[in-house]
């Protein structure tokens, strides 16, 4: 079984490391037929990134879209999952809020932008409502799934020993939640990032955002890839640095309380 699961996680490494040859192939033979003017080339990008990174507005913008991302994000996981335990243990309240539910889960995030540009104006603001806003429903639904998929005749059995609250969030609720919330913390920071970047490409005077859109003004090609590359690679980081652990911890501790 060891070797097997051995042999499957080699099997999905050489499958990464050959998914991403096959966009570095594509990447550069694009850029070639493109021209420097429209696309930079991997080699050029690598290039680029030593000077932005070394440069004097690097460290602001990167430090303003962090900010709002956690901010963001970090709102909308709350609201959601806050909204989700209550919206789970009233079937009026889950009623009422899935109209709202349903919009934000339809509406393009553009056209959210440019709704909290109108509100909101231009800077922080908005870049931090849009995010908290767009995150939020993904939490909401993953709680409510979460807490329907408890199950009942535990719950009753706990209510007839008399579990306090803290049994019952420890062995109950937590283990049916980790899962979902896990899942659901993945897409929230992944989109949170993405939104944020497009928040203040459209609609903010700094940020990572910003920086891109003034590189993308001046056709500096190898440093909008740069940035590009950058954000990719922050988010690439967030998640095997931080998420996957998360996750796999949440799981290991599930797997105990089960046991």
């Amino acid at each position: 079984m060891n070797a097997h699961a051995s042999t499957s996680t080699r099997t999905s490494r050489a499958w990464v490391a050959a998914g991403l040859l096959t966009i570095g192939v594509a990447w550069q033979f694009t850029a070639e037929r493109l021209g420097p003017l429209l696309m930079a080339t991997p080699l050029q990008t690598v290039q680029a990134i030593g000077p932005l990174v070394s440069s004097e507005r690097f460290g602001p913008a990167a430090l303003t879209s962090l900010i709002r991302a956690a901010i963001g994000i970090g709102a909308g996981c709350l609201v959601g999952f806050a909204l989700g335990l209550m919206a789970a243990a009233s079937a009026q309240l889950r009623g009422l809020l899935e109209p709202l539910r349903w919009l934000l889960m339809s509406i393009p995030a553009v056209v959210v932008v440019l709704l909290a540009m109108l509100w909101f104006g231009l800077g922080s603001s908005m870049v931090i409502f849009l995010t908290a806003l767009m995150t939020a429903p993904g939490l909401y639904v993953n709680t409510v799934k979460g807490m329907q998929q408890v199950d009942r005749q535990l719950l009753e059995m706990t209510h007839v020993y008399r579990f306090g609250w803290r049994l019952r969030l420890v062995h109950l609720y937590i283990p049916a939640l980790t899962a979902p919330l896990s899942a659901a913390l993945l897409i929230a920071v992944n989109a949170g990032v993405r939104l944020v970047v497009m928040a203040e490409v459209l609609g903010a005077d700094s940020g990572v955002g910003h920086a891109l859109a003034n590189a993308r003004a001046t056709f500096d090609s190898a440093e909008l890839y740069a940035w590009v590359l950058l954000i990719v690679s922050f988010v690439g980081v967030l998640e095997l640095a931080l998420i996957q652990p998360l996750q796999r911890r949440l799981g290991r501790w599930q797997e105990v309380r089960h046991a």
